[in-house]
């Protein structure tokens, strides 16, 4: 797999694959990562700039949305959760944060937190492997928007997975293929829908969090410059779903569920038109 990195900095492969990868399980600093290793400061960044870039590219290969096919199948893994029918993947957005990337948009990625940061959505299946990560929006971009932009939003508006969802907390748009929790449920069957929504969707908070643990680099400030950052994230997400694959231990802890709060400011007709698709389904199985 890494037959290609090159040797021009004279550090043996097998050395660039560990510095890397002590780099992103530790988050320590790379100054730190060359003493440990002995080597310069500028070849442990040279290692892992190759090494990342490397693992990113196999993102096609370890992060695949599923055919309709394949997605009937996983449903019933989901359903087995908490009973939610139908269910595609999990969606959300998580903050990694940054170093300053300077210039004029410097603002854009600074989030509502106050740090700058990379604002990455994932979807992932209910073992926890991500089947899509976007990890390019500043941190200022709010999540529904990432959505609308990226190439699933556009897969799903095709139809060919008719009948069966994402779901997402109400920070997204209620969509006939993106079922979100009720804010003010008000008979039995809503609040076994919203407790059975919130139950299965926790599989992206923990799939995050284990990211994460795996992962220390990314909850701290990258240090990295901007394009080296994304490869960062992607690498990591590519590894997590490799560390899966292999029945790696997991390092997972329980994530609390996140409580129902209306983050959305405005209801369009396709969110009006959606919402009777997900009272339909609370009709018939809840």
């Amino acid at each position: 797999m890494f037959a290609c990195l090159s040797t021009g900095c004279g550090i043996p492969l097998h050395l660039k694959m560990l510095v890397t990868l002590r780099y992103l399980a530790t988050g320590s600093f790379l100054l730190t990562v060359a003493d440990i290793m002995d080597i310069a400061k500028s070849s442990a960044c040279r290692a892992v700039g190759e090494v990342v870039q490397l693992i990113a590219f196999l993102a096609p290969d370890y992060i695949k949305f599923p055919q309709p096919e394949e997605a009937c199948q996983m449903a019933l893994k989901f359903y087995d959760i908490a009973g939610m029918p139908g269910v595609l993947g999990c969606i959300d957005c998580t903050h990694i944060p940054i170093q300053s990337p300077g210039g004029n948009n410097v603002e854009m990625y600074r989030c509502q937190k106050g740090f700058y940061s990379l604002n990455v959505q994932g979807i992932c299946d209910s073992e926890l492997k991500f089947m899509h990560v976007v990890a390019r929006w500043p941190g200022s971009i709010h999540d529904s928007r990432i959505f609308s932009n990226c190439h699933i939003s556009h897969l799903l508006d095709q139809g060919d997975y008719r009948g069966l969802y994402l779901l997402g907390d109400s920070g997204y748009p209620s969509l006939e293929y993106l079922l979100t929790p009720l804010l003010a449920p008000r008979t039995e069957k809503h609040k076994r829908y919203n407790v059975a929504h919130i139950q299965t969707r926790n599989c992206i908070e923990r799939g995050f969090s284990v990211l994460k643990r795996r992962y220390a680099c990314l909850n701290i400030p990258l240090r990295t410059k901007l394009p080296n950052t994304k490869r960062i994230v992607m690498a990591c997400a590519v590894l997590h779903n490799i560390a899966i694959l292999r029945r790696v231990d997991m390092l997972d802890v329980e994530v609390e569920a996140q409580e129902v709060v209306d983050l959305l400011e405005d209801e369009d007709e396709h969110e009006l038109d959606a919402t009777q698709v997900r009272e339909s389904l609370i009709q018939r199985w809840f």
